[in-house]
């Protein structure tokens, strides 16, 4: 049963996420990790990496994207994560806070993910 409430848009986009809080493994706060968007929505993100994330952490996560280029510093929970050939498959609801500019990605997300 599909649970997204925002359609969701495909782009394959590189970037890092900054493990900001894991209480599974606190000595990972700070750590950056390697990942590829895989779709996007105004709240959320699903992601591919090689390092398993644990559900409930947060993540700083840092995307350039557009023309002209924009840089967003955004902070996410981890949601769900799934496991397939070595590869980690992530959920993230992204959070608001004063920190970030999540205001600002949801105020240009149309504009930037038209073409």
């Amino acid at each position: 049963m599909e649970q997204r409430s925002e359609p969701r848009v495909a782009r394959a986009i590189r970037f890092f996420v900054n493990i900001f809080e894991c209480a599974n493994n606190p000595e990972r706060v700070g750590e950056s990790v390697a990942c590829e968007a895989i779709d996007f929505s105004t709240h959320g993100l699903q992601f591919r990496t090689e390092q398993e994330l644990h559900p409930n952490s947060l993540l700083n996560i840092t995307i350039g994207i557009g023309e002209p280029f924009a840089m967003y510093l955004l902070r996410g929970e981890v949601r769900w994560v799934r496991e397939t050939s070595g590869e980690y498959f992530l959920g993230i609801l992204l959070k608001a806070d004063e920190e970030t500019d999540l205001d600002e990605w949801v105020d240009d997300f149309a504009d930037q993910f038209s073409a």
